[in-house]
């Protein structure tokens, strides 16, 4: 069941981002982590996303990985016998936790050659769960679509950002995760709300159709020339200037996914 909005504490939040593929999630979550950063929030951003995305859009290269710290554990006994009497929180902070500007960023990374992720992503799970104790506010985006919900990589978390693009097949999408998270996902009370990104026209007619799909509406983002051109040059999001459209967007529904004074 969601929580109340009020409930939400200001401190040790995990807010974790999910949408369809191409709605704008990785985007919208470095925004994010820029915001936080320049409050000062003791922050953890979490790469989760295979492709890696979200470092590149933080000005980082994913030289650490809890992938390649998994595949180390497997392929050499005397690394597993390294952290053989140590917290897996002690292990992943030592190993695989980079340090930015700002704030820590943890990289899911990809699987070495073929098969499931779910070793990978259970690995993360436990990162996450123990980490996120020690930062003010955890941040992560998710993969692409539903399997990290489905397969509960991402749980105990305290706000589900969905990202939709300004289309009602993306609001669609948006409502199936809701639906997922609340049946198989996520543990415990947790608030979820969606962000309709890249719009132009007909946006309180999406709104109304989001509510009627039970969707809380946290805000919009507009289509941002600043966004298009920094992904062109391969500029980092985070280096977006504080006065771009998208970032001031993303500044107001900061301000929404936090409890009433």
């Amino acid at each position: 069941m969601n929580r109340d909005p009020g409930d939400i504490t200001p401190r040790r939040q995990v807010l974790a981002v999910t949408g369809k593929g191409g709605a704008g999630k990785t985007t919208f979550t470095a925004i994010l982590a820029k915001l936080l950063a320049k409050e000062g929030v003791n922050l953890l951003a979490v790469d989760a996303d295979p492709p890696v995305s979200l470092t590149y859009a933080l000005g980082a290269r994913p030289l650490k990985t809890v992938g390649d710290m998994r595949s180390r554990l497997i392929e050499d006994p005397a690394e597993k016998r390294r952290f053989n009497d140590r917290h897996t929180r002690d292990v992943v902070k030592d190993e695989v936790l980079i340090e930015l500007d700002g704030m820590s960023l943890l990289i899911l990374g990809r699987a070495e050659g073929p098969g499931c992720y779910c070793g990978l992503n259970q690995l993360l799970k436990f990162g996450i769960e123990s980490l996120s104790k020690e930062y003010e506010v955890t941040l992560i985006d998710c993969e692409a679509g539903i399997e990290q919900i489905n397969r509960r990589a991402i749980d105990s978390i305290d706000t589900l950002i969905m990202i939709s693009d300004a289309t009602v097949k993306g609001l669609r999408t948006a409502a199936y995760l809701k639906e997922i998270a609340e049946k198989y996902g996520v543990q415990g009370p947790y608030r979820t709300g969606l962000v309709l990104n890249r719009v132009c026209d007909g946006v309180p007619t999406l709104e109304e159709t989001a509510r009627e799909m039970g969707l809380d509406v946290l805000g919009t983002v507009p289509v941002d020339a600043n966004v298009a051109e920094y992904d062109r040059l391969g500029r980092p999001t985070i280096e977006l200037p504080d006065d771009s459209p998208s970032v001031v967007a993303v500044g107001r529904i900061l301000k929404a996914l936090r409890p009433p004074e």
